[in-house]
């Protein structure tokens, strides 16, 4: 029956390759995306780093998009300072691939590419450039001919961080008639909590194959991950020091991945405290999860002129690199001092969220107050700093759950309550910083993830050890 459940999937895939291929075509096209990355994930082949690699035996980590990949980075330096093992490094999305790619581009052991679509002919391709000992999946993807191929190579299939969000579990439910065998497959599940463990016990993997380890996002490092952060920093410090009138009572609002109806809520919160607050002067930065939606926040943060002053972060950052001189920083005729208007900077560069986080006053994280799921709770604690979020975090139901039991951030539910919580991180210097000291301190508490992801899988014996005791130490670690 497996056998025939995999022949129909396949023809299926067949007879969608062409409108599909055509359709990804016309999108890219449309978008302004770059083209060559699609067409990788076709044809693996087609990738010149990938054939130089040809036949080098290594470990395959795959990690999604950009948050998947930074909170593998702990886990990839581990791996590679106790075992030096080589890396194949896959991203399905362009902001994945940029960011790891970037990273790791001074690194020989580590090789960045476009996750192959999971069409028979790509998936044999990759394996015929690449031989993998072990193959990773950060969090959780499913792919029936990688994983069916893997599985009859005798490559372990492991999946690390792994959670399955009730969408996803309900699908897999319905088609367990399929899945039921791809699951099977799976030689190690390490998640992030007994819910999910409870989730991939139903799909039927082995109570001995699961392990519960918790979020390797706790163990996320600003410095490893945000590249040029400080150089970076000191810009916009500048920046706000001159539209500040060099005063020292700036508060800054960090507006984290928001999505589509998300910017207005936030503008018209910060507005409102701005007519309020005659002592200092507020600073938002806004940055939308998706760049393809950077012109279209733009356009819609024009409507609240003339009570804003708005800024595109790469205007400041070339203005700055041009004239070494910040008062030639121009966007929208919103030169010069005001008083009484909110400045308003979008942040219209991939990757410098983190950079925001950091010299924020407090944080907002976006997908939460419209039914997405939510996105990463915890990356604003890192740099102690309060985070608010709405009711829709499924995605982060746990970090939430310990966010707000630890006082480390505020969820609420309406306009009136984003006012209120921003008015209260912003102008109670105690209630900012108690919340922030309660997210560092919940932070510190739950690191370690990574290294016990890794001790596990050497446990298992997917890794070749360097030290005899590496198998002792592991277990040891995992029963307690």
């Amino acid at each position: 029956m497996e056998k025939v459940l995999f022949t129909v999937y396949n023809i299926i895939l067949l007879f969608l390759f062409p409108f599909f291929f055509i359709a990804l075509t016309f999108f890219n096209l449309a978008k302004n995306k770059r083209s060559e990355g699609y067409l990788y994930k076709f044809f693996p082949s087609a990738f010149k780093p990938l054939k130089e690699e040809a036949f080098q035996e290594g470990v395959w980590i795959h990690a999604v998009s950009l948050g998947e990949m930074r909170a593998a980075v702990n886990f990839i330096d581990l791996l590679q300072s106790e075992y030096g093992k080589k890396i194949y490094l896959s991203a399905t999305t362009k902001t994945g691939f940029d960011f790891a790619d970037n990273l790791y581009k001074n690194n020989g052991n580590v090789l960045t590419f476009y996750f192959p679509y999971d069409f028979l002919f790509s998936v044999s391709s990759i394996l015929k450039l690449i031989k993998p000992s072990l193959f990773i999946s950060v969090e959780t993807e499913i792919w029936p001919n990688l994983f069916n191929i893997l599985n009859k190579k005798n490559i372990p299939i492991a999946l690390i961080n792994a959670r399955i969000s009730e969408k996803s579990y309900k699908n897999y439910i319905r088609f367990r008639f399929f899945f039921g065998y791809i699951f099977k497959k799976i030689d190690s599940v390490l998640c992030i909590s007994d819910m999910y463990c409870k989730r991939f016990a139903s799909l039927g993997i082995k109570e001995e194959n699961m392990h519960q380890t918790g979020n390797m996002k706790f163990d996320m490092d600003a410095s490893l991950i945000a590249g040029d952060i400080n150089e970076k920093t000191a810009i916009l410090k500048k920046f706000i020091e001159y539209k500040n009138n060099n005063s020292e009572y700036a508060k800054i609002i960090a507006a984290g991945s928001t999505h589509k109806r998300e910017e207005e809520l936030i503008a018209d919160s910060v507005i409102k405290l701005n007519k309020l607050n005659h002592k200092n002067k507020i600073f938002l930065f806004v940055a939308p999860r998706h760049p393809e939606r950077f012109d279209e926040v733009y356009k819609l943060l024009n409507n609240y002129l003339p009570e804003i002053e708005l800024y595109k972060l790469s205007s400041i950052y070339s203005s700055h690199y041009d004239s070494k001189d910040i008062k030639n920083i121009k966007d929208n005729n919103s030169c010069g001092l005001s008083e009484n208007k909110v400045v308003v900077i979008l942040v219209d560069i991939i990757g410098q969220l983190l950079m925001v986080y950091g010299i924020c006053d407090a944080a907002f994280v976006g997908g939460s107050l419209i039914p997405s799921g939510g996105h990463n709770l915890l990356e604003p604690l890192i740099f102690g700093k309060p985070v608010i979020f709405g009711r829709y975090v499924q995605n982060f139901s746990e970090a939430a759950e310990e966010i707000i039991k630890n006082s480390a951030g505020r969820q609420i539910d309406s306009p009136l309550k984003l006012y209120n919580a921003l008015a209260d991180y912003l102008f109670n210097d105690k209630s900012a910083d108690s919340a922030g000291k309660n997210g560092l301190n919940l932070i510190a508490r739950n690191k370690g993830v990574s290294l016990r992801n890794l001790e596990y899988l050497n446990y298992k014996g997917y890794l070749l050890s360097l030290k005899s005791e590496d198998k002792k130490k592991a277990k040891k670690s995992l029963t307690k």
